[in-house]
């Protein structure tokens, strides 16, 4: 939940107090932070959820239940930054790397999972 509340305040930040960010050739800098952010809150939310023990079902359905919430909230911060006038810009390209990142969270834990047991 702290991960998720620290996200949603770094992409809502207004454009003008955001850092300047490096130039990358093949990969923009802009598309990896979004894919590594998401990859991180993916796997703590996993590891999260995996804890819950009233929660049978959750703990059943976690890598699909992760993935749909993890897109939700990436398809919520691109509509707040088009609709909040901070200066920033929503964009299907950031969602995509959004989901992207989530996925590859996603298969580590899977492959964590089975590796552990």
């Amino acid at each position: 939940m702290t991960w998720a509340v620290i996200v949603l305040v770094l992409t809502l930040t207004p454009a003008d107090e955001m850092p300047v960010t490096p130039q990358w050739k093949l990969l923009s800098f802009d598309t990896a932070a979004h894919a590594a952010v998401f990859l991180l809150l993916a796997i703590l939310t996993c590891f999260s959820a995996g804890r819950q023990h009233r929660f049978p079902t959750l703990r059943t359905h976690v890598f699909s239940l992760v993935l749909v919430g993890c897109v939700a909230f990436g398809a919520l911060i691109e509509i707040l930054q088009m609709t909040m006038n901070l200066g920033r810009h929503g964009e299907w390209s950031d969602l995509i790397s959004d989901s992207i990142g989530a996925v590859i969270g996603l298969l580590g834990m899977a492959a964590l999972r089975r590796w552990w047991q």
